[in-house]
């Protein structure tokens, strides 16, 4: 295990929250943002939400530069740019309903430069395929039939080298000045865009209907289910639009797939999963 700088944070000012943990500044460290993740205490965790976004970053992709991992209490943080006077395209939309339409056209043009970016396969970006292949093998969210026609689905994915963010939704993309960054990549692997496509397809259509979410996104529901037509039309085109979503959809059954085991689920959210999960692969 290696050794990190020890943080106290009576020194610093909370000023954001997310899925997964706290956003701090300190005016001792102008230029610094620490990330504190409060979900999950694991080294290996926050080594691949450091390594991971700096591999994506050395790739040309407009992402905030990482410095360092620290430690914070029992939980690890790491130390980014900060990115002065930023919005998400979420708030940006919640405190502008009318310019859903036009933010998500702009969303999808980005989210096609993104895609355009290839990389190697390696330790801190995997295969995409290979990561579903596993969970597919190893889930319990779905049984019998169901699996194995998951199974042949996940086999059927061809390979790709092309870049994937990993956790695609309309929060994870800042404007600053015009400018936009892709934010939170710890998640980032490399396969087919319809993997990015299904994990955003499922947040705004079936996530959206919770608090949590909602409360994320700073957006209702049916605005986030309005980003997700503009955004479809914006990156399929007009033509062949149902067939693009109802593959999205599909996907989006392989998202939960990996839900089921990075999460932990009670019995009733496994049922209500697997449930959703068989329906969306059909």
């Amino acid at each position: 295990m290696d050794e990190y700088k020890s943080i106290d944070l009576s020194a610093w000012t909370q000023v954001g929250e997310g899925g997964n943990g706290a956003v701090y500044v300190n005016e001792a460290e102008p230029g610094i943002l620490l990330k504190v993740n409060t979900i999950d205490t694991t080294e290996k965790t926050i080594r691949e939400e450091f390594h991971t976004p700096k591999a994506v970053f050395e790739t040309g992709v407009p992402t905030p530069e990482l410095y360092e991992i620290v430690k914070v209490g029992d939980f690890y943080g790491v130390k980014c740019q900060e990115i002065p006077g930023k919005k998400s395209f979420a708030r940006l939309c919640g405190e502008n309903p009318e310019t859903i339409d036009v933010r998500a056209a702009q969303m999808a043009n980005l989210l096609k430069e993104f895609h355009a970016k290839t990389v190697k396969d390696s330790e801190w970006i995997p295969s995409m395929k290979k990561r579903m292949q596993e969970a597919a093998e190893t889930t319990t969210l779905v049984s019998g039939k169901a699996k194995e026609r998951l199974i042949a689905f996940v086999k059927e994915i061809p390979e790709s080298d092309q870049l994937l963010h990993g956790d695609l939704q309309m929060g994870n993309i800042i404007l600053a000045d015009e400018k936009p960054y892709w934010i939170d990549l710890g998640r980032a692997t490399h396969g087919i865009p319809q993997f990015d496509l299904g994990h955003f397809y499922l947040f705004c259509n079936i996530f959206s209907r919770t608090a949590r979410v909602q409360a994320i996104a700073h957006m209702t529901d049916k605005q986030m289910i309005q980003f997700w037509n503009a955004f479809a039309l914006a990156y399929n085109g007009p033509d062949n639009l149902d067939a693009f979503v109802k593959e999205c959809r599909r996907f989006a059954a392989l998202d939960i797939i990996i839900l089921g085991l990075v999460q932990k689920l009670s019995f009733s959210e496994r049922f209500f999963l697997g449930t959703l999960a068989k329906k969306m692969l059909k």
